[in-house]
């Protein structure tokens, strides 16, 4: 399970980016605009699996895998954390695992010559993640770009629509993290 320890500051796309997008003098609609970016954020992040802002998370095991799969990208492990066999929580140290991003994914598996430690009867496993882009990161420019040709989109053809703008750049992104 994932929960959010932190959550994003902002959005990807400021509404003043999109009133520039838009090119509107007033305010008088920021309610509705700011309904639509956080729309296709939504749905971008949805799409393509990526959390664009940055943020903390954490993700709760009840059991070690071989390799545990993280699947939230992109991503940093910050902390491990396990109940042991005495029910107190331990901070698994840095050099006991191994994280390297395979096929889009962030995996996380014991250093060679290492083994998971053994977990309580109740034992649990928090891993603390930092997510989402730098806002330098090519990935990020392309995510904004589709922010904003999809809230423009459904901003000014209020009846809804295809934005195929927006269905080509989530694609690309979600191919490029497969």
């Amino acid at each position: 399970m994932i929960t959010t320890l932190t959550a994003p500051a902002c959005r990807a796309v400021s509404l003043e980016e999109a009133r520039q997008q838009l090119r509107l003098d007033g305010d008088d609609e920021d309610l509705l605009l700011t309904a639509k970016l956080d729309a296709a954020q939504a749905e971008l992040e949805l799409l393509t699996g990526l959390r664009l802002c940055p943020q903390t998370l954490s993700l709760e095991l009840e059991a070690w895998e071989e390799e545990i799969a993280v699947p939230v990208r992109p991503c940093a492990v910050t902390q491990i954390q396990y109940v042991g066999p005495s029910g107190a929580v331990v901070t698994l140290a840095a050099g006991d695992y191994v994280v390297r991003r395979r096929h889009g994914l962030t995996r996380i598996r014991p250093a060679t010559g290492k083994v998971w430690p053994t977990l309580g009867s109740d034992g649990l496993i928090t891993i603390t993640l930092a997510a989402g882009f730098a806002e330098t990161d090519p990935d990020f420019l392309i995510a904004r770009a589709a922010i904003l040709v999809k809230a423009a989109s459904e901003f000014q053809n209020r009846e809804g629509g295809a934005c195929l703008a927006f269905n080509t750049l989530a694609s690309q992104l979600a191919a490029r993290w497969i």
